[in-house]
């Protein structure tokens, strides 16, 4: 959760200063490194997060709940 905060606030953060062109070159810089943000949450979520729902059972087909 805080890897998906953080990576949202900034590009929250990089929405507000773009629309009102404010600290242009604070904008670019966040739009410089926001891949590497993006990677970096997925990384983090990838690594760190657990799956808690249902597993699947020998005739349920991709996990659909509804079959």
């Amino acid at each position: 959760m805080v890897a998906i905060s953080i990576v949202s606030g900034l590009l929250l953060v990089y929405t507000v200063l773009a629309s009102l062109e404010l600290y242009l070159g604070l904008v670019f810089l966040l739009v410089g490194l926001s891949p590497v943000f993006i990677i970096w949450m997925v990384w983090t979520v990838l690594k760190h997060g657990e799956y808690n729902g249902p597993e699947l059972e020998s005739e349920q087909e991709y996990g659909y709940l509804d079959r």
